[in-house]
Parts: structure tokens; sequence; C-alpha cells
């Protein structure tokens, strides 16, 4: 459930953009801001990090988490509650309600890739798996249930103009099965289920491994003063068979890593030095090599090798930057155009379908996970094909290729594209990151910039589709009832 509550309330409000559309003044315009907005909302985990790596800030984790499950939870209360509300900014209606409360959502949810995944990482791996799991509920609850809801349509109603004695027809929305007022409280209750499966959790877990933890060290205490008497003892009655001289031969124990050693010495202790000293370099030898090999596979010597490695690192990372600016703002700001255009029901199946297929894709890599950087390249070609056709689609609206002839056809052709498209980045996102991750384990600092040209992609991506959209008008919408 705590998985659950990174990305669900974004993914909540995607899903239901085929009805927000028809009924916020943005209209068709709607996802290029609210990808634009999302970007922005990328100040959270930049400010956090500031304040955490390079200030040296200490910030306890704990209630921060809280703080922000406690904001996002309240932001889709506010949500279900005034979605609906718009002000006349810069001479037209904008919806300034949904656009505010995205942006605090956006704000946890992008603080949560920094915030959330560490602290979870304190606790038994089993706990981080169920935390992974969680995260891909994120997307399927809401797809699901949007699933359920369905899109409704519109019916044309005659509408006539008094002055100039013209009939117009204007599109007057049906609900789906039931309100967007009742889907987006039904996501605050899965909110607050999961900021309660938080708080469960670190009271909880936290508390018994803290009673677990003062028992070992009160067993440890006595175990020890049972030792230091039987020391004591066996000075006073120890000595040899031969000649009667005393010998102390003291029992030591040692512990690293979770082992205990036992260890003979005589008087002068020089038999447990050498001991815990043999048993420390068997245990420090094999990180060594391994950090070795790391560090000269990479910033080595300036060999061949050394180039090669440098090479594929980045151009993995240059791949990894596009297909985060296709999946998540391209594609994103420009799907209604290229749906729309067909119907409510296309655009629905589009976005729903598309964001189902991401936690299914997540979970490819474990079987499907090619090494080769040409399969890798070819993968990513084709992705940004799909998404040059999407972005095709988009620019013929309101007129796309078989929107007369053949409208089931096309409206198959703009799904299966969106759905495509969305699987196999998403899949090539975790994969590629997989590989940075597998084959350079030792170094924090090449993972970190990984995560940063992540979101520099998307954040150029949005730079790039924002005024296209909303400044050139270059895709234009089809309005209802023509």
């Amino acid at each position: 459930m705590f998985g659950s509550s990174t990305w669900l309330t974004i993914n909540a409000i995607w899903v239901e953009l085929s009805l927000y559309t028809g009924r916020l003044p943005e209209a068709w315009s709607l996802p290029s801001y609210l990808a634009a907005i999302i970007q922005l909302a990328c100040v959270g985990p930049l400010l956090y990090s500031v304040l955490h790596k390079c200030v040296g800030l200490r910030i306890e984790k704990p209630p921060l988490i809280l703080v922000l499950l406690a904001m996002s939870t309240v932001s889709m209360l506010l949500l279900a509650l005034f979605w609906e509300w718009t002000m006349p900014i810069f001479g037209s209606q904008h919806s300034v309600a949904i656009l505010l409360l995205t942006f605090l959502m956006a704000l946890v949810a992008a603080t949560s890739n920094v915030l959330f995944l560490p602290f979870m990482a304190t606790f038994h791996p089993n706990y981080l798996t169920a935390y992974f799991v969680g995260m891909s509920f994120s997307s399927l609850v809401p797809s699901v249930l949007k699933l359920i809801q369905g899109v409704g349509n519109y019916e044309c109603h005659p509408s006539t103009n008094v002055t100039t004695n013209t009939t117009t027809h204007v599109a007057v929305y049906t609900e789906p099965l039931f309100h967007i007022r009742f889907y987006n409280l039904a996501m605050f209750a899965w909110m607050c289920a999961a900021t309660a499966s938080f708080a469960f959790l670190y009271l909880n877990v936290r508390g018994k491994a803290k009673g677990t933890t003062t028992t070992a060290e009160a067993k440890d205490q006595q175990q020890a003063e049972e030792e230091e008497n039987t020391e004591e003892g066996g000075a006073d009655d120890g000595t040899t068979a031969g000649g009667g001289t005393k010998t102390v031969v003291a029992q030591r124990r040692t512990k690293r890593n979770g082992k205990t050693t036992e260890v003979a010495s005589d008087n002068d202790g020089e038999g447990e030095e050498d001991g815990e000293e043999d048993e420390w370099r068997r245990e420090q030898r094999p990180l060594k090599v391994s950090a070795l090999k790391t560090a000269s596979s990479f910033a080595g010597d300036g060999t061949g090798t050394t180039n090669n490695s440098k090479l594929r690192y980045w151009t993995l990372i240059a791949c990894l930057s596009l297909i985060c600016a296709e999946m998540n703002t391209i594609i994103t700001s420009i799907l209604s155009y290229a749906a729309l255009a067909y119907s409510l029901l296309t655009y629905h199946l589009a976005l729903t379908l598309s964001n189902l297929s991401h936690p299914l894709a997540n979970f490819l890599p474990l079987w499907y996970k090619p090494r080769s950087l040409s399969v890798v390249l070819v993968l990513v070609s084709i992705c940004t094909v799909g998404t040059g056709l999407i972005f095709m689609l988009a620019l013929q609206s309101p007129e796309p290729i078989f929107r007369d002839s053949a409208p089931a056809f096309g409206s198959t052709i703009a799904i299966t594209l969106s759905v495509l498209t969305g699987f196999l980045c998403s899949y090539l996102r975790t994969h590629i990151t997989g590989l940075i991750r597998g084959e350079h384990p030792d170094s924090e600092s090449l993972l970190f910039w990984c995560g940063v040209f992540m979101q520099v992609g998307s954040f150029l991506g949005a730079c790039a589709m924002f005024p296209l959209v909303n400044i050139f008008n270059v895709f234009k919408k089809r309005e209802p009832c023509t």
C-alpha cells in the first residue's frame, strides 16, 4: 500500500484526461499544461538533494514522508471537490484548481524517488520487494478503476442564435458509469489507506526492531559477563601438565558482519591479533578486488577498453534521456490530438491501456535483458519511430488518416501505437537503468547522473512541446458536432 502512494495521484489525473478535456477550458491542450507542471515539480527532489547532500542538513525521513503523504492525500480530496473551479488568467479561463493541485501532487511524486526508496532500504529486503510491487499498483489501480468507469459520450443538441437567426449544434456530454468526483474520492480513500500503511510500517516494525535490539543487547551483555567469569576462573586454576607453570588460555569472541569467531591466545594476546587480522584480510580481499576491477574498467588508464566503456555509458545515457522525453512529455502532450480526433472512446482506451501496460513492461527485463548495445539502439529506434507516428497523427488533426473512410481502423491504429510505444519506452527505461547499474555497481556517481539525465530529457521534451501546443498552435482540435 505504501509503495502505491508514489505516483498514484498523478496517474489518477492522467487517465481521467479523456473526461477533463471535454469539460475544462484548456480542452485538448490540457495534457501539455499538466506535462509542463509535472516537470516544474521536480524542484522538490532537487531542493531535497541540495539540502541533504550539499549543505549536509540532517533531515529525518519518516516525519517528512508523513507530511508529503498527507499533502498528497488532502490535494486528492480538494481535487474531488473543486476540479471544475476556473478563473480568468491573462484574458482567458484556466483550470486553476486542477493545475495547482497537480503541481502539489507531482511535488510529492517526484520527491518520492529520492526519499521513499532510501527509507525502505533501512528495512529487510523483503519489505523493499513489497515496495516495488506496490509501486506498480500506483499505475494499475487508477487504470483498472478508469476502465470500469468508462468515458461516456456526447450528444449534439441544436442551439439557435436569435440575433443572427442561425442554428448550430452544441455538444452535451453524458456522464460515465460514475462521476469524476466519485472517482477522485475513491483515489482519496486509497491514499488514506496508503498513508495509514506507512504509519503502521514505521511505528509497528520499528517498535519490534527496537525491542529485538534491546533483547539482543541484554543477551550479549549476559554472555559477556559469563565469559569474563569463565576467564577469571581459568586464570586461577589453569596449569600445564609438564612443568606446573600457569598458562592463561582465554577464549575471546569477535564479531564481524554477523560472524562469531573464537580465538585462543596466550598471555601476550598475539594469537588473537593474528587470527583477527587474517579474518579481516580474507573478508576485505574480494571487496578490494571488485572495487579495483570496477575502477579500472571505467575510470582507468586511457586504454581502448576504457574509452569503449565510456562511450557505451554515455550512449546509454543519451538513449535514456530520449526515451524519457518521448514517454513523459512528447507523447503525453499530443496524444489527445492523435486520438480524440477519432472519438472519446479512442482517447480513453489509448490513455488507460497505455498506462496499464507500464507495470507489465517493468517486469519484462526479468526475462529479456539484451546486453548488446546494437540491440538496445534498435529498440530505441523502434520506440522513436512509434513516437514519430503518433506525432504525425497529431499533426493531421482534426482530420487524421482513416477518420472518415474507416474510423474503426483509424482508432485501432491510434490505440495500438499508443500502447505499444508506451510499453516499449517503459521497458527500455527499466532495462537501460538496470544495465548501467549492473555494469557499474560500485559507482554511485554514475547512477546519480543516470537519474539526472532522465529528468533532463523529460524537461527538454516539455520545453519543446509546450510552445508547439499552446503558443504556436501547431496542433488543431476537432470541434464536436461539426
